[in-house]
């Protein structure tokens, strides 16, 4: 299954709302979060994964899973806002759908798939961004359903680190494991800061 990634965009929701999850990563409900403005972002200038001049990074290095099934989605970075006024860039780089498990032990429960979304982010402004960045991710379906992280890791690469601190100019670089049932189509792909209870919501549109 090959997806790419089509639009980015910004969200400013209304009210933060907590997100409810059963063991599998499942929204209670579909997400019908109301917005109040939402714009195209332009692409990122500077698409590579290479390190941060400004600062250290955190988190695993990328392993190239382009093979993996997912495509490419490299290069749509939309900046955000945690809730202290830290400033966010934030990039899907990849997105593997279907991803693999890397531990024979533990795989997605039957019915189910794994799909796996690379973000990086980084502290383009002064504040402190302090988070588990997991907690914010969303996948949504064609039905609107959302599925939130999963525990697991895959052959895709490093997972996103459970905790970041990053000070001005540094970024955090990772995967975060989403188990959806198998015959669910992604529509996109969302990420909230302040594990998810934040104002300002980054999404990205799968394309078909």
């Amino acid at each position: 299954m090959r997806r790419q990634l089509s639009t980015a965009a910004i969200v400013i929701a209304l009210a933060a709302t907590a997100t409810a999850c059963n063991s599998d990563g499942v929204d209670a409900k579909p997400d019908s979060s109301a917005s109040a403005s939402q714009g195209a972002v332009a692409p990122d200038p500077g698409k590579g994964g290479g390190a941060d001049k400004g600062g250290a990074d955190q988190g695993g290095a990328d392993k190239g899973s382009a093979g993996q099934g997912g495509g490419q989605v490299a290069g749509n970075t939309v900046t955000i806002k945690a809730k202290n006024g830290a400033q966010l860039a934030v990039t899907v780089k990849n997105f593997a759908d279907p991803a693999q498990s890397d531990n024979k032990f533990m795989k997605p429960a039957a019915g189910k798939r794994w799909v796996a979304v690379q973000l990086e982010i980084v502290n383009t402004g002064k504040e402190v961004y302090d988070d588990s960045p997991a907690n914010g991710v969303k996948v949504t379906d064609e039905a609107g359903q959302a599925y939130t992280h999963s525990i697991g890791s895959t052959t895709a690469g490093a997972n996103m680190p459970a905790t970041v601190k990053l000070t001005a100019g540094q970024k955090a670089l990772g995967y975060v494991v989403v188990s959806m049932p198998e015959t669910a189509k992604v529509k996109t792909i969302s990420f909230t800061p302040d594990s998810g209870f934040a104002k300002e919501t980054a999404e990205w549109t799968i394309k078909k």
